[in-house]
């Protein structure tokens, strides 16, 4: 709401009631208002000032000098006048909508005290209400603001940016349904946000609905807006339209230069279509621009190993370390390098070091103790208790992880602990119902707890699984058969 509109709001007011007051006083009143209404601020000031000294409980003169304060910028003496008139009168519209309308602009952080006594007064007010969502988003209260501007009708659609934050909430309220219709109305009234069709596209990315972003942003391809390009980029991967999906991210690089996650999508676009050497390649021109790029050194460093060029790797994901030691990505695929290199000891040392620097990470403890289980450990050994330890932190870190949920399983099996293996195997199943390795093991070990009858079920869902693999498996066949036969 602008001053103006506040300003005609309160002159009206004024003038319904000016029959409560003399001529003489009505007209400085509407003196001062006109100043004001004119831009004439430090006029209505002169006029105000003598006026208060001989009537200080007149509320419409308290308020018209804190719209003068506020137009010569002094915010704190404008609210002070607010707060003047609202001891005088507390329920005053005009000194409550220009106190609320004043704090919100200035980013006051009396605004929402303003707003709220605003609202107690005139609980319907449109504009007090879509101002007070956004003072509820600025405070990341998502329920709140939802309400606010629910109520705030018309209001919360005069601003994309009002629009953006309702949708916004909306989103993380998990009514994606509601942000599309709140986002497609204010497109309908602001044809030309780009802001909103581009927070349009990410509510249609969370839906599925790769083909309608597409629609959004495709006719904004030529604006000079990488994130947008980005977007559309991936829109377009989902899609299965790559060769759109390469030009977009490519016309993002050309853009904006220095923007890491361009490089980082393409390459990462490059590798899920087998074009390991272009993923090289745009990786490499990211790290003449942005040379200390851990990421893209780790994104490179994935592309040489797919093209077995494991020495290369090596260097990358070395430099990846050095770039961030305490992140354990890098030592991550390090060590799958090396396990497929058939390289434990190099693992072994690896996982430990990065373990002396990050101890708590899930996937580094899971795979030295899955490491020191494929060397050998055996109960009773030294190796086979650190490595139930690691996966025991391993599992507190994660414990959604189906596959260290399993080796645990393992591990307690070979310890003769059969009740314990189970509980393992079967939480591995509530995370993953169709994980082979546990119905094997679920099975065996009801079978060796006596539990014949829960073991015969097990045995049926593992067959219907190994089924229903198979049938898929012919089903591919014939597919590619046909294919073949054309």
């Amino acid at each position: 709401m602008g001053r103006k509109s506040v300003l005609a709001f309160f002159i009206l007011l004024f003038i319904a009631t000016s029959c409560l007051h003399s001529q003489e006083d009505t007209d400085t009143r509407r003196k001062a208002a006109n100043a004001i209404d004119s831009q004439r601020f430090a006029e209505a000031l002169q006029i105000l000032t003598p006026f208060l000294k001989t009537h200080p409980t007149d509320v419409s003169a308290w308020t018209l000098q804190g719209l003068a304060l506020n137009g010569l910028g002094k915010t704190k003496e404008s609210l002070l006048s607010f707060d003047h008139a609202l001891v005088i009168d507390k329920a005053y519209l005009p000194a409550l909508e220009a106190a609320s309308q004043t704090a919100y602009l200035h980013g006051d952080p009396s605004a929402m005290k303003y707003v709220k006594s605003l609202l107690a007064t005139s609980p319907d007010n449109e504009i007090a209400n879509a101002m007070a969502g956004a003072l509820a988003y600025q405070s990341h209260d998502c329920k709140s603001a939802n309400e606010y501007f629910e109520h705030s009708q018309k209001a919360v659609y005069q601003s994309p940016t009002a629009i953006s934050e309702f949708a916004d909430c909306q989103l993380k309220s998990e009514k994606k349904q509601e942000a599309l219709a709140t986002l497609s109305h204010g497109i309908q009234l602001h044809p030309h946000s780009g802001q909103l069709k581009y927070n349009l596209a990410i509510v249609q990315m969370q839906l599925h609905d790769f083909n309608g972003a597409i629609a959004t942003l495709a006719p904004l391809s030529d604006a000079k807006d990488s994130e947008l390009l980005n977007l559309l980029a991936s829109a377009y991967a989902h899609a299965n339209r790559p060769d759109d999906a390469f030009s977009m991210l490519e016309k993002a690089i050309q853009i904006d230069p220095a923007k890491e996650s361009n490089y980082l999508d393409l390459a990462i676009l490059c590798l899920d279509h087998s074009q390991e050497n272009r993923a090289v390649t745009a990786a490499s021109a990211g790290l003449v621009t942005i040379p200390r790029s851990a990421s893209l050194y780790l994104i490179r460093g994935v592309a040489y190993a797919q093209l077995a060029q494991y020495d290369k790797a090596e260097h990358d994901f070395t430099a990846a370390t050095e770039l961030e030691p305490n992140q354990p990505h890098s030592t991550i695929a390090m060590s799958l390098l090396y396990s497929d290199k058939n390289d434990p000891q190099k693992e072994k040392e690896l996982l430990e070091k990065q373990l002396r620097a990050t101890p708590n990470d899930a996937v580094a403890n899971y795979l030295l103790a899955d490491l020191l289980i494929r060397s050998g450990a055996m109960p009773g050994q030294a190796e086979y208790d650190k490595a139930q330890n690691h996966l025991a932190k391993s599992l507190e870190a994660k414990p959604d992880s189906a596959e260290a949920q399993v080796l645990m399983g393992k591990l307690l099996e070979q310890q003769h602990d059969f009740s314990g293996a189970l509980k393992h195997i079967q939480l591995a199943l509530a995370i993953e119902p169709e994980n082979r390795a546990a119905l094997n093991r679920e099975f065996i070990l009801l079978r060796k707890l006596h539990r014949d009858q829960e073991a015969n079920e097990a045995l049926s869902r593992l067959r219907s699984l190994v089924n229903q693999e198979i049938q898929r498996e012919v089903n591919i066949g014939q597919v590619r058969i046909n294919s073949q036969s054309h």
